[in-house]
């Protein structure tokens, strides 16, 4: 699973769930995927998570 930060509010139709702006979530890549198909890209940022050594 991956972290994304939410840059616009919006209800998930599968999870009945509303997130609001600055909240940060975790989604699969494909559910991800599917919300950047049915909004489009400005709803979520991909936060990258630093790597440990």
């Amino acid at each position: 699973m991956a972290k994304f930060k939410v840059l616009k509010a919006f209800r998930d139709i599968e999870t009945k769930e509303t997130y609001a702006i600055d909240q940060e979530i975790e989604l699969t890549a494909k559910r991800a995927k599917e919300v950047v198909e049915n909004l489009d890209d400005s709803f979520l940022e991909k936060i990258e998570v630093a790597k440990k050594k």
